[in-house]
């Protein structure tokens, strides 16, 4: 008997600039189509791009190592493309974030497999920053999308010599989840008392994107957030050239960036607290973070990083 092959190409995941209040977005449902061609079965992902404006911000040197000085390359590629072979009632595919079941990626997936696939890309780019590998909680697979995104925000910014976020607030929370459901940046919280940043304004940071992995949305924040070479291949449509003011938004958000201008939370704030949401969106995965920095102490929160994440690190 033969056998079918499948080859998923060009699937694109969208990324926005979480920079203030000055974002706005539009966006194209992905669409499949299955092509018949000599006796192969080719399916073609066109992939969901988001359009945002945003308040300029410097691109260049804003963190203890430096932004990249253009997109770190996934190798191997877990974002673009797969081959599957049938074997009769499931499907082999060398992507093992790609499903098994239907040779089509996930809507969302924290299988260990794929999460390791990923894993060692993120370290591969981390290696060229000469910045220390990723190293999950043993207890990350137990977390939820929401809790993830939180732990691995703070795998970023310790790597960097950067205090970590405290925990997760619910006050936080329910801005970053009411956020993720419409696909857009959250903004300043109700019922979360914030205070100011080292440039004397209402200190918070925010991001949000599509993906079907947490360290898919944490790869593309922190190493794919820079000028792609053309407009087809940049993933950040605010970055329009390689020194554009939008390139890097997200990293520079995520990480605290403290310059003179839309400056975050500041990259050495030690009582930043975050909310995080998750959902599904037009079949997609809807990530979503708000760090802000408390007026005075920190408020109650419901997950912690001394609490909930430090004693299930083996380096720390």
């Amino acid at each position: 008997m033969g056998r079918d092959v499948a080859t998923l190409a060009h699937l694109e995941h969208s990324l926005t600039q979480g920079v203030r209040n000055a974002t706005r977005h539009a966006g194209l449902d992905e669409n499949v189509a299955g092509l018949k061609v000599k006796g192969l079965t080719t399916v073609l992902l066109a992939g969901l791009f988001v359009l945002i404006t945003a308040s300029p911000i410097s691109g260049a040197g804003l963190i203890p190592l430096q932004n990249p000085k253009s997109n770190i390359a996934p190798k191997p590629n877990f974002l673009r493309s797969a081959t599957c072979t049938s074997t009769g009632s499931a499907w082999s595919c060398d992507n093992p974030c790609v499903s098994s079941q239907t040779a089509t990626f996930p809507i969302y997936s924290n299988n260990q497999t794929c999460s390791t696939y990923v894993l060692q890309v993120i370290n591969a780019a981390r290696k060229l920053e000469n910045v220390p590998p990723m190293v999950l909680p043993t207890n990350w697979y137990s977390l939820t999308p929401q809790e993830q995104l939180f732990v691995v925000a703070n795998l970023e910014r310790t790597a960097r010599g950067l205090p970590p976020y405290l925990g997760i607030n619910r006050a936080l929370d329910s801005s970053a989840q009411r956020a993720a459901l419409v696909g857009n940046d959250p903004f300043i919280a109700s019922g979360f008392p914030i205070g100011l940043d080292p440039q004397k304004v209402p200190g918070m940071g925010s991001a949000w994107s599509t993906g079907f992995t947490t360290l898919e949305v944490d790869f593309e924040w922190m190493y794919n957030d820079g000028w792609g070479g053309s407009r087809a291949t940049t993933f950040n449509i605010p970055c329009t050239s390689q020194n554009a003011p939008a390139c890097w938004g997200h990293r520079d958000e995520l990480l605290g960036y403290d310059g003179t201008f839309n400056p975050g939370v500041g990259l050495m704030c030690k009582n930043c607290e975050i909310g995080t949401g998750y959902a599904v969106v037009n079949g997609h995965g809807s990530f979503a973070d708000l760090i802000e920095i408390p007026a005075s102490r920190a408020p109650p929160m419901t997950f912690t990083w001394a609490k909930n994440v430090l004693p299930y690190l083996t380096q720390f």
